[in-house]
């Protein structure tokens, strides 16, 4: 190899190591970056010049990486938006609420909500709703699949079916009637007479009312029902059930009826309303005279409006009501490819699909995503070592002087040469 080349090698030598520090450099800045994937370099020979003698001679030439498969640290935020995901996969976002924008990918899960107006009243205030759309650190608008209005969640593996995650900050869980009520007690053998106990329900419109039931004993193991429903303002409505009455065995188990319910139908003026009501955990002991309740329940509820949302570890929003209920608002996909590491990456911590990625991959946790988890209240660190790069930059550091020495000699040896010639 002549000097020529020596030159030509060490200069690529130099270019070779400055890119490799570059990337370092870029690693070392972004180790407390969310969700950052490690960029590193590959270095292969490269063939400088074959002369006409055939004689051959190499450089280097680096090629980056990036390693997107390797798993970061997952550290608490105790934010609820805060998700991290724990295995392959990537959440999906767009530039456009509207989906209409370019697709992106990320492993940050650190979404925020920025408010919107909406143009609806559901809990009928006289005020249009407020909304909140849930937005990544870049502004980016998260997307995911919307449950119905019963919370079931239909998955397929189709962008155009996701839809931007946002919730109405007024929505309102809808009443559900009561179909049947369940009392536990216990009726007093020795107090004779009549005994009483109010049982709460809702009625079909929605609004909170008491059934009130009477037990009336005899000499026998016989009692007597009377019921009676009071809504707001002591308002009655009538009541008919069957059988009329309940008896009890000799050791206090109901015996008649037999599964111990009966079918209450009430009509409050919205229509008759048929409940069950089962009282086959009532017993009949002497109890010094006292009607003992255990327990009642019963399986309607009031209208509530939502109160907080949160996201499970099956990646799904969850509604919680002021009535106590709960509701599935939103599923986010996982996004998967075939060749994760060969990504097009962009600003912001986010990724694009490139013509080397291989196909998009719309999966739900729990449905065949392999051992990716997702952890709530918790945010995926850099995977970036910073001792490993330090120990990089070293020796990156050390080849870039050597070349720079080769370079040096090669240039005090033309020198020699050309004193020769004076």
């Amino acid at each position: 190899m002549s000097l020529q080349g020596t030159f030509n090698t060490s200069v690529q030598a130099l270019n070779t190591q400055a890119q490799n520090l570059s990337n370092i450099s870029t690693n070392i800045a972004n180790v407390n970056t969310t969700g950052y994937k490690l960029q590193g370099s590959r270095f292969s020979t490269l063939l400088n010049r074959v002369s006409p003698v055939n004689q051959k001679f190499f450089s280097v030439k680096t090629t980056d990486f990036r390693e997107v498969d390797k798993q970061g640290i997952i550290t608490p935020t105790s934010r609820a938006f805060d998700v991290a995901l724990n295995g392959r996969g990537f959440f999906v976002t767009n530039t456009k609420p509207g989906g209409d924008g370019g697709w992106q990918y990320t492993r940050d899960g650190s979404f925020f909500g920025k408010a919107v107006q909406l143009t609806s009243d559901s809990d009928a205030d006289g005020q249009d709703d407020q909304g909140t759309l849930l937005t990544t650190a870049n502004g980016s608008y998260v997307f995911g699949w919307a449950a119905d209005e019963n919370g079931n969640i239909t998955e397929t593996n189709n962008l155009n079916a996701l839809t931007p995650v946002m919730f109405n900050n007024n929505g309102v869980f809808p009443s559900q009637a009561t179909s049947n009520i369940s009392l536990q007690a216990n009726l007093s053998a020795d107090g004779g007479g009549r005994q009483t106990v109010g049982l709460p329900y809702v009625d079909q419109s929605g609004v909170s009312r008491t059934l009130t039931v009477g037990f009336t004993g005899s000499l026998t193991s016989e009692w007597g029902l009377d019921m009676t429903s009071f809504g707001p303002n002591n308002q009655q409505a009538p009541v008919t059930f069957d059988p009329p009455t309940i008896v009890f065995n000799e050791v206090g188990q109901i015996e008649t009826p037999t599964n111990g319910q009966f079918t209450v139908t009430i009509n409050d003026g919205s229509g008759p309303q048929t409940m069950t009501l089962d009282l086959s955990q009532m017993t009949q002991f002497a109890d010094s005279g006292a009607f003992t309740v255990q327990n009642i329940d019963q399986d309607g509820f009031l209208a509530g409006r939502l109160q907080d949302t949160y996201f499970n570890q099956k990646g799904i929003l969850v509604g919680s009501y002021s009535n106590g209920e709960i509701r599935n608002l939103y599923k986010l996909p996982v996004a998967r490819f075939e060749a994760e590491n060969n990504l097009d990456t962009r600003s912001g911590n986010i990724f694009l699909q490139s013509a080397t990625s291989g196909d998009l991959e719309l999966t739900g946790l729990g449905n065949s995503v392999g051992r990716t988890e997702m952890i709530v209240g918790a945010l995926e660190q850099s995977n970036v070592d910073l001792a490993d790069q330090f120990s990089k930059m070293i020796v990156t550091q050390r080849a870039y002087s050597s070349s720079a020495t080769v370079l040096r000699t090669a240039d005090e040896m033309s020198q020699a040469a050309r004193e020769l010639k004076r």
